[in-house]
């Protein structure tokens, strides 16, 4: 938002403030399902009629949590002042109404554990920034991966066993990767009915991209593409590429996926090996990788990706949100949890220059992912 669409600066400032303090209510609301019991009761419920819903629920076999109607009531009046749901004042007291993004959480499976982790983690590394810059005397910034404020936390409160850790291994390490993994296949929503279709509208050229002589060999390698679900959704716009033509790369392999899956996979640790070992594929995809990554891992792998590269055809395709005003809360997310970024075009420009490439193909939409393409400069 613009400062000059700001009618009421001081509640603008003060509300943004304290929004801080009504976000750590999201992991509550997650945990006693109330945005589905709202749904379920709704449209409209009283915080008593929240509290009977979830306390009469089904909990699997699982210890169930006594959810009392004070705390549903705050957890959801919170909620209202995030939008998440609508506060409605009545004679019966507190109300709370669907709205859509209620929906949509309820909706998209990926999105409540989206809400769990971008709370959780954020809030914990967030609160010792101040401390981790102060205790360099600000001389130690930009951070470095296993270096951030996260780091910095859990040594301070003395659990050294996540003190030099990665943040995905303190996720893994306090059991929630499982979890994680779940908010990574679908996000907060798509944007786009797939990544091809997303992509072509831009006017990039995947059509050309996928056709020629050269395609009889690799077509595209998703470093880090988690589970395949770009690769699924490549195959489902070309189905008359093979599993050979696409491969799945992770630093190890997933033997739980499914065998049916339309690509192939490899496994390569970017951060310790020296050589990308596919080389000469047609692409090389990295969708949301290096906004996790500080300014010499991100050079470090661009690097690498570039070496294996063929100056004829190959090309580097990089997925990430654009620098713009609606990323910023995102861009604090990436430095504070991995040192990493998001960056401008000016950025990535750079970058190429330093790893002999040049940018080919540019699209900064100002909401959803971005596209840029890389070639080798010849």
């Amino acid at each position: 938002m613009a400062s000059s669409q700001i009618s009421d600066p001081a509640t603008y400032l003060a509300s943004t403030l304290h929004s801080v303090a009504a976000l750590s209510f999201v992991p509550v609301a997650v945990h006693f399902n109330l945005f589905y019991h709202l749904v379920a009761v709704g449209p409209v419920a009283t915080a008593q009629a929240l509290a009977d819903s979830y306390n009469a629920s089904s909990s699997d076999g699982k210890p169930k949590s006594p959810l009392s109607v004070r705390l549903a009531e705050d957890t959801m009046y919170a909620m209202s002042s995030l939008r998440f749901v609508d506060y409605v004042d009545t004679d019966a007291g507190d109300t709370f109404r669907v709205n859509a993004v209620t929906q949509h959480i309820v909706n998209t499976p990926s999105v409540v554990h989206g809400m769990n982790h971008f709370t959780i983690d954020p809030y914990w590394s967030g609160a010792f920034l101040m401390r981790k810059l102060q205790a360099s005397n600000f001389t130690e910034y930009p951070f470095q991966e296993n270096q951030t404020p996260s780091q910095f936390g859990y040594a301070a409160v003395g659990e050294q066993e996540y003190a030099n850790e990665h943040t995905y291994g303190i996720i893994a390490k306090q059991g929630r990767m499982e979890s994680f993994n779940l908010f990574m296949e679908g996000k907060f929503g798509k944007f786009g009915s797939s990544m091809p279709a997303r992509i072509k509208s831009f006017g990039y050229d995947l059509d050309g991209l996928l056709s020629g002589a050269e395609v009889n060999g690799i077509v595209m390698v998703d470093i880090g593409g988690g589970r395949g679900e770009q690769l699924i959704e490549l195959h489902q716009a070309y189905p008359q590429l093979t599993s050979s033509q696409l491969v799945l790369q992770e630093y190890q392999v997933d033997l739980s996926l499914d065998e049916t899956a339309p690509f192939s996979m490899n496994a390569w640790d970017y951060k310790s090996s020296d050589d990308q070992p596919i080389r000469g594929a047609r692409a090389y995809n990295l969708s949301h990788i290096y906004h996790n990554l500080s300014d010499e891992l991100a050079l470090s792998l661009m690097k690498k990706v570039s070496n294996a590269m063929r100056p004829e055809y190959s090309r580097m395709l990089i997925q990430e949100f654009s620098r713009n005003a609606n990323y910023g809360k995102m861009h604090a997310a990436m430095i504070t949890l991995y040192a990493g970024r998001t960056r401008s075009r000016l950025q990535w420009k750079d970058m190429a220059a330093a790893c002999g490439l040049k940018v080919t193909f540019e699209k900064y939409p100002d909401l959803g992912e971005g596209l840029i393409e890389m070639m080798k400069v010849k």
